[in-house]
């Protein structure tokens, strides 16, 4: 289950706006729950989170519910 804090970051990653300050833990229990990837950027090489299908998937179903 997902904590208040995760899925708060699960809905801005969705809106795609870049995450400086997500917390390690948070990050950590969405990779576990692969419900982000991580990525590296073209331009800078630094590695950012992504949605995964599955990371899409419970962003609707989160969606769904608020």
């Amino acid at each position: 289950m997902l904590s208040p804090h995760e899925i708060a970051a699960l809905l801005l990653l969705g809106d795609e706006q870049e995450i400086d300050d997500l917390e390690p833990e948070q990050l950590d229990t969405l990779l576990v729950n692969k419900l982000v990837t991580m990525e590296h950027g073209h331009a800078s090489g630094n590695a950012y989170p992504r949605l995964t299908s599955h990371g899409h998937s419970m962003l609707e179903a989160v969606r769904r519910i608020r």
